[in-house]
């Protein structure tokens, strides 16, 4: 049982008893909202039809059979009932429908049929709670409509009265990284200071610009705490460590992974649309994410406490035989993240999934063979490589493999893929991309002729991506919700791997799609919104874009050339994460058990949903809910509107985001002191805790091949960086009674992070 503080008490009765208050609002809604409409006849706008004039209206073409017109209202709204009055002079609809938006789809609320009538009005039984509501002709014919009236009132919910008037990452900073905050309303020039609680002293000023402020410059060596304070306004307290955000995420990663796992996770349950994870579907990416973490940090995962075990499909009913259980059982010390990319394997092959994004994420698995293989037996990788190539090219999916949210033409990953997928992020563009490479330096590992067929079928999905992606519409970036980051990794992988080898083009690309994310970026949240109109994916829980697009941005970083590109990237990125750490709208942790399992956070999100396919609820480290469009740009009145729901997607896009992170800030350097000592000091996410020592191993290895691990320490509590030291003696180099070898005008690697992720240096020794 957690132990509760009277504060979190407060906030769950707060949470728990918060009631709806209405906010007397004008009658006619729709005069404060904005109209959009399926097409417009000779010069009939669809603003004609919302502005109280009974001798305007709006006019649908007159071959438009699927007539439509939408009333945008400033934020949620309680709507009662519609008025729709049609042009006088012309035909009424016979047949129409009233919709909403919700999770992305319109949906029918009231149907007319049989209409006569210039005048329809329509009483709803109980309010609906809406930002966008439409009337659609149902008879495939146009519509000519005067005015198109919504009653009801807007509304503030009383759970909002717990967020600060100054929002910022709860938990924490990043040293020497960007550090910012939004304070709605605050004024440009003034004053903002960062107070430190333990002892009521300011310690940085500067000032607000664009309703937000930057102390990206302050980096305290301290473990106090620190909040913000703009003329008798506050923030919540934080605190800025080397690296705070890694510190209080990693193990809760690892823990998610763990416990969302389908049938030997939390729940033993089995569940509709899932296969290795809870709610995990075809298009997850949990191997992936479980393999980018890993090498991108790989230290970090393997001194973990280890918490999970080997679960036989034995000890499990009839109903669960052959669910899992192929591969041979992991080693005893296997760390946790390699026993879930373990797991993963495991399912995929004993289901024979054959999902042509499910057999992709096998790829992962075998490119990270040469660093899993002193945990797993040999038998995993043989099954798992025989069974990927006898289906990479196999057109047709087995019924099993699928769910209702498939939307791929067919399934042989060599071939070009061009369907772009909806906001559900079941298809984004490039998936095959990063697999298609990983097969290709599999198969030439295993001495497999016919290896160049990979790199060709990425190279041809790569090329068409440059040539006819267009970044200015939505639905290629964030409209692939918690997807998008596919897209840009795979150009960020191609460049990096294969420099000599790119399609023309592929950097100008990544510039192109910085410079459009920075363009819908200029706003008080430093958040890049779906489009010009639109904050948020139209009627989307878009947790899982927000918590990807660090990926993405830092995959991009990585190719970049522009320093000032690179450098508002940098912040859009890291704002992303402090979005979701409570500087947003809502002033809210997206984690509604945040306070209970993040370190520092305050306010979590509203609430959590019970149940659902994947009954996620109890599992640790869930991101439940994100800002709507309701919200924004900053309506939090607006509350705990719109669904609520985890899901291991969204979990996954901050695995990889995570991992990008790492990667992107790991340097390593080697040098050679006069006695022929070497010096090396690495730069990666180790030092979370000012009161332990902690170190991290890197490899040394001479020309021959020949290897050892050599311990680094930390260099003070607060630093970001390790080092460590190899003495020359003669013609060997020895560090903690290990001894390296080498011969004549050698040269010795020294290397930390595996596989695409590797840093490395080379170093004469003389």
């Amino acid at each position: 049982m957690i132990n509760k503080k009277p504060s979190d008490l407060f906030i769950l009765i707060v949470l728990t008893v918060a009631a709806i208050f209405p906010v007397k609002g004008q009658n006619n809604l729709s005069l404060s909202g904005s109209a959009t409409a399926s097409s417009v006849d000779a010069g009939k706008n669809a603003d004609f039809a919302i502005d109280g004039n009974p001798e305007s209206y709006w006019s649908s073409g007159s071959l438009d059979e699927q007539a439509w017109l939408t009333v945008r209202l400033p934020g949620a709204t309680e709507v009662l009932g519609a008025t729709i009055d049609f042009a006088p002079d012309h035909t009424p609809n016979g047949a129409l429908l009233l919709q909403y938006l919700l999770n992305g789809e319109w949906r029918t609320v009231h149907k007319v049929a049989n209409n006569e009538s210039h005048r329809v009005e329509v009483d709803l039984e109980k309010p609906l709670l809406v930002d966008r509501i439409r009337i659609a002709a149902a008879d495939q014919k146009p519509m000519q409509i005067g005015e198109f009236i919504l009653s009801g009132q807007q509304y503030k919910d009383s759970s909002t009265l717990a967020a600060k008037p100054i929002l910022v990452n709860q938990s924490g900073y990043n040293l020497s990284r960007p550090k910012r905050f939004t304070a709605p309303g605050i004024a440009d020039g003034t004053a903002f200071h960062v107070v430190n609680l333990k002892n009521k002293q300011t310690v940085f000023t500067a000032k607000v610009k664009g309703e937000k402020g930057d102390f990206s410059a302050f980096n305290p060596q301290t473990t106090d705490a620190f909040e913000i304070q703009i003329k008798g306004k506050a923030s919540y307290p934080f605190r800025i460590g080397p690296y705070w955000m890694e510190r209080v995420t990693y193990r809760n990663m690892v823990d998610f992974m763990l416990d969302a796992r389908h049938y030997v996770g939390n729940v033993k349950e089995i569940r509709p649309i899932s296969f290795a994870w809870r709610d995990g579907d075809f298009f997850n990416w949990s191997m992936q994410s479980l393999v980018a973490m890993y090498h991108s940090n790989p230290f970090a995962y393997e001194r973990m406490e280890i918490k999970g075990k080997y679960v036989p499909n034995e000890a499990f009913p009839d109903a669960y035989r052959g669910l899992w259980g192929e591969l041979l059982p992991f080693k005893e010390g296997t760390p946790d993240i390699i026993q879930l990319m373990h797991w993963d394997a495991d399912v995929k092959i004993s289901q024979q999934l054959d999902h042509e994004m499910q057999k992709a994420e096998l790829a992962h698995f075998l490119y990270a063979w040469p660093y899993l293989k002193k945990w797993l037996p040999r038998q995993n990788f043989d099954k798992v490589y025989q069974y990927a190539i006898s289906v990479w090219e196999k057109a047709e999916v087995s019924e099993h493999s699928l769910s209702q949210y498939d939307k791929s033409p067919e399934h042989n990953l060599l071939h070009l893929k061009t369907q772009l997928g909806t906001t559900k992020g079941e298809m984004p563009p490039g998936f095959s991309v990063i697999p298609n490479l990983m097969m290709y330096e599999v198969s030439k590992r295993e001495n497999d002729p016919e290896a160049g067929k990979y790199f060709d079928a990425a190279y041809r999905q790569m090329d068409w991506m440059i040539q006819n992606l267009d970044w200015q519409d939505p639905m290629t970036t964030k409209g692939q919700r918690m997807s998008e980051h596919m897209t840009m990794r795979a150009f960020a992988y191609f460049y990096t791997e294969y420099p000599e080898r790119s399609p023309a083009g592929l950097k100008a690309k990544v510039a192109d799609w910085a410079k459009i994310a920075l363009s819908r970026s200029g706003n008080m949240w430093d958040f890049r919104k779906y489009d010009e109109a639109e904050w948020t994916p139209p009627g989307w829980n878009e947790t899982g874009n927000i918590l990807g697009f660090p990926a993405a941005a830092f995959a991009a970083m990585t190719l970049l050339g522009d320093k000032d590109l690179i450098r508002d990237l940098e912040i859009l990125a890291w704002s992303h994460l402090e979005n979701a750490f409570g500087r947003n709208p809502t002033g809210r942790h997206f984690s509604f058990k945040g306070p209970q399992e993040i370190e520092g956070v305050d306010l979590g999100w509203y609430s959590r949903h019970k149940g659902g396919i994947g009954l996620l609820d109890e599992v640790p480290f869930v991101f439940d809910g994100s800002p709507k469009s309701f919200h924004y740009p900053n309506y939090p009145e607006a509350g705990d509107v719109g669904w609520t729901e985890g899901w291991v997607q969204f979990n996954t896009a901050f695995n990889i985001s995570m991992a990008y992170l790492a990667n992107y800030y790991t340097r390593l350097e080697c040098s050679q002191n006069e006695s022929g000592d070497l010096l090396i000091r690495l730069v990666a996410p180790l030092n979370f805790y000012s009161d332990q020592e902690e170190q991290a191993n890197v490899q040394v290895a001479n020309m021959a091949g020949n290897s050892i691990s050599l311990g680094l320490k930390e260099l003070s509590a607060f630093s970001l960086e390790l080092e460590g030291r190899m003495e020359k003696n003669d013609s060997r180099l020895e560090a903690e009674g290990q001894i390296l070898l080498l011969e004549e005008k050698d040269q010795v690697k020294v290397s930390y992070g595996y596989g695409f992720f590797e840093k490395s240096v080379v170093v004469p020794v003389k």
